[in-house]
């Protein structure tokens, strides 16, 4: 008997699922990170979340599934997602955070679960009745494609033409979508496009409201006068005089600012004896180059990397900002600091003033790598300076070991290396010694010879900005300390910042983060063979496996995905300007790996054994290295491979998670996938990555992968003899 076609209705539900459920996310992980000043541990934080509700509610959906309200689920999803993103822009004042200041992961944990596990719940709850939909029986493989498709879908449209324009923009237009899409599917196409007319006209007054709504709630000082949602951050600007310039919440520049980055700017460049050619990486917002023009300097490129910020700028900050950028020594380079850096070129001054590593994005400018890609760009005498946003005054917390770690990194490159103390340290290094001098005479005697003219700044603040006094016992400090490097592989730094940040709400975190940066990663892989001899025992004693195996594949597809795209961010630059690529080349192997799965491989135990097993070649190839060393050659076909296998999983999870029991199974299967996945996010992008590093998360998948191949071979036997 031949299957029955699946409804029209079914398809244009699940693939509406898809596209609102990737759509939601990417908003709610979006506002979360500008909530927290573009913090990795609200995206970790708000993916796990999102991961368990989907499968909360996947779960309940296969025992009360209600197909004829799936219909509403995607447009349920989007409405609940908006209400989530105006929760998280009240964050600052539902936290209690102070003026001006970001909150805390750690305190807004409850405002989190609020905000997004009620849209999470409501997609996890559509997919099994949606199924229902497709065809009676509840076509599991075929429904986890078109869903897949859906997310690929909305994935680009969001990376490629919604986020620029906010996340009231991007829900109204997608429900305006799904809209269309489910009168399209009824046969009502002549009014699909109200839906569309409707969600259009609601974008622009609702992308208003919320940026004025969530600016009150914020606390910060002074009205709005613009913003910009751009594809890397949300950047807010404040009016009046000076300028203030916020970035994803934080307050990030400050123009004019003649007593903080302009006096930081000339003592930078009196550091070297002759800095004709200046690179700067971060110096564009905050005005550094404008300071830095006033020196007799040849050619000065400054780099940002925020193209859209670049091009608001010079209107925010006015005439002077704009005159500076018409300086012929000026080139401002719009685009990732390492792919700036490899372009090469001969520098005698390189400045780093970009922010810290708080996330694994910023910390690819702290690594040895780009240490050393700095270090081949500098002309013979040339100095290289980085600034730390830490402090001397108290070296024996967090900040001292950030300092330290990022002094042992650049000692791995340069041979001469010291320190200039303040409110935020600069790190000074060269590959010659005597390159650089930081006594007060030294300095002065080079800034009467150069002829500079500054009305706000005196040069008798020399010896004052370079303090002797505290400069020895930084010294000292630095020259005593034996601490790690930090490098792409093993990003220790990140661990370190993140957690400084994060001890504002609760210092406990930045405990913790000091005791797992000192010691070895074991106890993950201690765990990771508890769990397979656990599987091993259950498989050997009769069980199915199948919600079991169903969140190895989820943590395995996770963990790869974190991992790869940490490699990418570590090696080609942000991923901002490709996730939307990046996921579709996931996503479009998750739709032909669930067709292949449905079609060809029987729903049992040895041929999930034999994906799952399939899988481990790739964490082995993450191990080994490879995605840092050839990133361009293997990081997609990996993406792709890894979601063909996870969607070929799927089917064959579904069944047994079911038991046979084809709407069962869907629900149960896709919930297991969601919370393994939502396991991944929490320990792999926030604890894996930064403790262990890279290739041994790689090795640790691995090692699940196996051992879960090996159960359910043993339960194969059990069952079936």
């Amino acid at each position: 008997m031949r299957p029955l076609a699946p409804s029209g209705a079914g398809v244009a539900v699940l693939a509406a699922l898809g596209l609102s459920a990737a759509i939601a996310q990417a908003v709610l992980i979006r506002e979360a990170m500008a909530a927290l000043g573009g913090s990795e541990l609200a995206w970790g934080a708000v993916l796990a979340l999102w991961l368990a509700g989907m499968g909360l509610g996947s779960w309940v959906g296969a025992r009360w599934p209600g197909p004829r309200l799936a219909a509403l689920g995607p447009l349920v999803v989007l409405a609940l997602a908006g209400l989530g993103a105006v929760l998280i822009r009240s964050a600052a004042f539902l936290t209690g955070a102070g003026v001006g200041e970001t909150g805390t992961a750690w305190h807004g944990a409850w405002l989190w679960a609020l905000a997004v596990l009620a849209p999470a719940v409501a997609g996890g709850w559509c997919f099994p009745a949606a199924a229902i939909l497709l065809t009676p029986e509840g076509d599991a493989g075929l429904a986890y494609a078109l869903e897949s498709g859906g997310a690929m879908a909305g994935g680009l449209a969001f990376t490629f033409l919604l986020a620029p324009h906010g996340s009231a923009v991007s829900v109204c237009v997608a429900a305006g979508a799904c809209g269309a899409a489910w009168l399209v599917a009824r046969r009502m196409s002549w009014l699909a496009v109200l839906p569309l007319l409707a969600g259009l006209a609601l974008a622009g007054p609702a992308d208003r409201t919320l940026a004025h709504v969530g600016w009150r709630l914020s606390g910060r000082l002074g009205t709005l006068s613009d913003w910009r949602e751009t594809r890397m951050e949300r950047v807010e600007l404040a009016a009046g005089r000076p300028s203030a310039l916020y970035e994803d919440g934080r307050l990030a520049a400050v123009f004019p600012d003649p007593y903080g980055t302009a006096a930081r700017a000339h003592l930078i460049l009196l550091l070297h004896p002759h800095p004709d050619r200046v690179l700067v990486v971060g110096g564009v917002a905050d005005g550094t180059f404008v300071t830095m023009l006033g020196h007799p300097v040849t050619r000065l490129l400054a780099c940002e990397e925020d193209a859209e910020l670049a091009a608001a700028l010079p209107r925010w900050f006015g005439r002077s900002f704009s005159d500076a950028l018409a300086d012929t020594r000026l080139t401002v380079a719009v685009g990732d600091p390492l792919r700036v850096i490899r372009r090469g070129g001969s520098w005698d001054l390189i400045v780093l003033t970009d922010p810290d590593p708080t996330t694994l994005r910023r910390g690819r400018t702290r690594t040895l790598e780009f240490f050393q890609a700095c270090a081949s760009s500098l002309t013979p005498g040339g100095v290289f300076v980085v600034r730390v946003g830490v402090g001397d005054t108290y070296l024996g917390g967090g900040g001292g070991r950030l300092l330290a770690v990022l002094c042992a990194t650049l000692r791995q490159v340069f041979p001469a290396v010291s320190a200039v103390p303040g409110e935020e340290v600069l790190l000074v290094a060269s590959r010659a010694a005597g390159g650089f001098a930081i006594d007060p005479i030294t300095l002065l005697t080079r800034w009467r010879g150069l002829g500079v003219r500054d009305p706000d700044f005196d040069p008798g603040v020399l010896p004052v900005l370079l303090d002797p006094g505290r400069a020895v016992p930084l010294g000292d400090f630095l020259r005593g300390t034996n601490a790690p490097v930090n490098t792409a592989t093993h990003p220790r730094a990140v661990l370190l910042a993140a957690a400084l940040h994060e001890a504002r709400g609760a210092p406990p975190i930045l405990t913790a983060a000091r005791a797992l940066e000192g010691r070895s990663p074991s106890p993950l892989a201690a765990c990771l063979v508890v769990i397979v001899a656990i599987l091993v025992v259950r498989g050997a004693g009769g069980a199915a496996l199948g919600i079991e195996a169903g969140a190895v594949v989820g943590f395995a597809s996770m963990g790869w995905w974190l991992l790869l795209l940490a490699c990418w961010q570590g090696t080609m630059g942000s991923v901002y300007g490709e996730v939307g690529a990046l996921s579709a080349a996931f996503m479009a192997g998750a739709v032909g790996g669930a067709v292949v799965g449905r079609r060809w491989l029987a729903p049992t135990e040895r041929p999930l054994a034999c994906v799952v097993g399939a899988g481990a070649l790739i964490s082995l190839v993450i191990a080994t290295g490879a995605p840092l060393e050839f990133p361009r050659t293997t990081i997609v076909p990996l993406l792709l491979l890894g979601g063909g296998l996870t969607g070929a999983a799927f089917p064959a999870v579904s069944a047994l998670a079911g038991r046979r029991a084809a709407r069962v199974g869907a629900g149960r299967g896709f919930a297991a996938d969601e919370a393994g996945a939502a396991a991944a996010a929490l320990v792999a992008g926030l604890l894996v990555v930064p403790w262990a590093g890279i290739p041994a998360g790689g090795a640790m998948i691995a090692i699940l992968q196996v051992g879960t191949a090996g159960a359910l071979v043993v339960a194969a036997r059990h069952r079936h003899g």
